[in-house]
């Protein structure tokens, strides 16, 4: 069950913030829809721009499209910046914040630095890169650089938040997200295995994703003990487990994983330079 507000009940000790979102696209929606779906009853006014879909994303999930991005701006507390990185140029001009108001940026790889050399260096500007999954299931990571406790209470209705010390750390957890993208695919190769086998679609996903799930719980839930012992035990000589996990070693079957992960790191700090 996700965690409800507390902070900004009525009666807490803040009042519940209006939030203006500009970008009407995947992850704008899911944010909004985890937003709700964990009780969050603030005003959210969506910008125009998309009309279709930030109309369609009102009806859905209780919003209100604004008539004009100036109207959005002078009414919100909070402004969500959830456009892709080439899309920015476009967006950042359309951006004049006042005093006190809150930018939260979901954008990829831009700096607090460089959104504050646009919108003013007296703007709070708090980043955050919520996973694709938020809006399905309970504690979907939501990483956010600085922490800020006013955020936090709102964002604890949608997932479970994840501060970092610094902007660097925040960035090595924005490529972790990618790892999810990733993770279906190979989620469905190993379905297409079983299937081509017998078993039926839904059979398939309940034993491979189960599984799977299954041990990154365990691996959430006890991080007390090194992954290689626990893998170790149960791929004892001459089990089954260990005649896998054997030919998986011998061919280095994680290194394509990391190279992934190096390639979108070299990638990240090329566009940072």
């Amino acid at each position: 069950m996700r965690k409800k507000l507390t902070a900004f009940d009525i009666g807490g000790p803040y009042s519940m913030p209006t939030i203006g979102v500009i970008g009407t696209g995947d992850f704008s929606t899911y944010l909004i829809a985890a937003l709700r779906k964990g009780g969050f009853g603030g005003r959210i006014l969506l910008s125009p721009y998309s009309r279709d879909k930030a109309e369609t994303i009102a009806a859905t999930h209780n919003c209100t499209v604004a008539p004009d991005d100036a109207s959005m701006l002078a009414e919100a507390d909070w402004i969500l910046l959830a456009v892709r990185p080439e899309q920015l140029a476009n967006a950042l001009p359309r951006l004049v914040l006042r005093p006190k108001q809150v930018l939260i940026s979901a954008v990829a790889g831009v700096t607090i630095a460089e959104l504050r050399a646009t919108i003013g260096e007296d703007i709070l500007v708090v980043r955050i890169m919520p996973s694709s999954y938020i809006d399905t299931i309970s504690e979907g990571l939501i990483p956010i650089f600085p922490a800020s406790q006013d955020i936090e209470a709102v964002l604890n209705s949608a997932g479970k938040v994840v501060t970092f010390d610094t902007e660097d750390q925040f960035e090595l957890a924005m490529i972790g997200a990618c790892l999810a993208g990733w993770m279906y695919r190979f989620v469905a190769t190993l379905e297409a295995w079983f299937l081509d086998r017998g078993l039926t679609p839904a059979q398939a996903r309940l034993i491979v994703a189960g599984n799977i799930a299954g041990s990154t719980g365990y691996a959430l839930a006890r991080q007390d003990v090194s992954l290689e012992l626990v893998s170790d035990l149960i791929a004892t000589q001459g089990t089954y487990t260990e005649a896998g996990l054997d030919h998986l070693l011998r061919r280095q079957a994680a290194l394509p994983w990391v190279e992934a992960l190096d390639i979108v790191f070299a990638r990240l700090n090329l566009v940072k330079t």
